[in-house]
């Protein structure tokens, strides 16, 4: 009888362990050997950040946008200064005025006097009191900063309907609005003060489309344009074959003032009827 212990099995399942072992081992030495993609994808990603780098750091590309903003607000600031409107003297009220309202009477009674002779040389029909109140009234105090504004305008729209190439027949020349509008894009802080005027004016097609022309110009330091805000056309002449036709056109334009940016923070656009001042 034999009594040596059989170990052929135990042994045999050590080997199979150890074997096993032995292939796990293996098979992480070869994953740990082989990176796969992992070093093309950390290559691709230095590449693309390389892109975003360029040749300009972050805190220069920081500063040259500072500056382009700059460059534009200036830009912007100058174009109101071309196009905007400001109340000039003799058209504001001098300091301790002490009635504002007999001040306006006597530019306007200025404004007449210059307009006569030039009407009166070239037959021009046109109404005397140039669209303000036909009374001896003195207005309100609180009027006159308007007024005069308004003055300002009509004297700069009459001077160019008097200055045409060839005399215009008739002119007339209205303030529809007894304020300033405030307007501005619908959604946005309010932008402006608009100065309506209505100009009518019979003259020959030529001399009409002068006075669009020149109504938009502002050649010298200080000075601004009427912008057409609206322009009709139509003809009356009875006679087709006439040599120079006679045309009756209405310009509807406004002069512009641009709101500061506290007077934007609290400003709100208004119909042309609203309540208020237009200075």
């Amino acid at each position: 009888m034999n009594l040596r212990p059989d170990l052929r099995k135990p042994l045999l399942t050590a080997w199979l362990t150890l074997g096993g072992v032995a292939l796990l081992c293996a098979g992480v030495l070869y994953w740990l050997a082989d990176a796969g993609e992992v070093p093309q994808q950390l290559k691709t990603a230095e590449a693309e950040q390389s892109k975003l780098k360029g040749t300009v750091d972050l805190l220069q590309r920081i500063s040259q946008q500072k500056q382009a903003n700059e460059t534009l607000r200036s830009t912007i600031n100058q174009l109101k200064t071309a196009t905007g409107f400001t109340p000039v003297a003799p058209f504001i009220v001098p300091p301790n005025t002490p009635q504002p309202g007999q001040y306006f009477n006597e530019q306007l009674a200025a404004v007449q006097d210059f307009c006569r002779p030039k009407a009166f040389s070239k037959s021009i029909v046109y109404q005397e009191r140039l669209g303000f109140e036909n009374t001896a009234k003195v207005p309100k105090d609180e009027d006159a900063p308007h007024l005069l504004a308004m003055l300002q305008l009509t004297r700069k729209a009459a001077d160019i309907i008097l200055s045409t190439p060839t005399p215009v027949q008739k002119f007339q020349i209205t303030q529809p609005s007894k304020v300033a509008i405030i307007t501005g894009p619908a959604g946005r802080p309010a932008l402006l003060r608009e100065y309506p005027l209505r100009l009518e004016v019979r003259a020959s097609l030529s001399d009409l489309l002068w006075i669009l022309y020149t109504l938009a110009r502002s050649d010298s330091a200080g000075d601004y344009p009427l912008v057409v805000r609206g322009w009709r056309i139509e003809s009356k002449n009875l006679n087709p074959n006439d040599e120079i036709q006679q045309l009756d056109a209405v310009f509807e334009v406004a002069a512009m003032r641009f709101l500061t940016d506290n007077e934007r923070a609290t400003a709100k656009a208004q119909p042309a009827s609203a309540a208020g001042r237009g200075l």
